[in-house]
């Protein structure tokens, strides 16, 4: 019998590697994660809207970061903040599950879902920021950021249970004899 071929084990694990990430996110991670999602949005919005950017700022008063959108509002440039805490946080479910994935499932398909949620996820984020962009300009980017503002938690749940779906590690064991 391995380490990890009970379900409690690998229970213990996950919840070990959530105590580990959330501690290391608290400590630093969500900052670089800030960064380089302001950092690549910005990328994007260059591509596509040479007059707007997102920045990061520290709110007087308040320990979270949150961001801030220069753009064009109605033929004037404006800014407006928006928080970060509903958009960022769910990354931690993504880093813990594929974390935790390296443990249970062979290393080329972890590395293999560890890229393809990623990705997916970012990119999500991404077009929600590009949406925030345009809140005050486009009544279809409103209702889309409006849709999309406090469901990214949905998105990481659902590629965790995809996951599960391709690498049952939650399987039971049955006797049927």
């Amino acid at each position: 019998m391995t380490l990890l071929s009970s379900n409690r084990n690998k229970i213990i694990l996950l919840i070990l590697i959530s105590i580990v990430i959330f501690g290391g996110w608290e400590l630093g991670l969500q900052k670089i994660y800030e960064k380089a999602l302001v950092g690549t949005t910005n990328v994007v919005l260059d591509v596509v809207k040479k007059d707007t950017h997102i920045t990061l700022e520290k709110p007087d008063g308040k320990s979270e970061n949150q961001f801030r959108v220069y753009t064009r509002v109605q033929g004037r440039i404006g800014n407006y903040p928006q928080e970060t805490g509903g958009l960022l946080e769910p990354f931690v479910i993504i880093l813990t599950w594929q974390s935790f994935l390296f443990f249970v499932i062979k290393r080329k398909e972890a590395l293999k879902l560890l890229g393809v949620n990623v990705a997916v996820f970012v990119s999500i984020q991404i077009m929600f920021l590009v949406f925030l962009t345009n809140y005050y300009n486009s009544t279809w980017q409103k209702f889309m950021f409006e849709m999309m503002l406090d469901n990214f938690y949905i998105v990481a749940i659902i590629l965790v249970i995809k996951d599960n779906i391709i690498f049952p590690v939650f399987k039971r064991n049955i006797d049927l004899s």
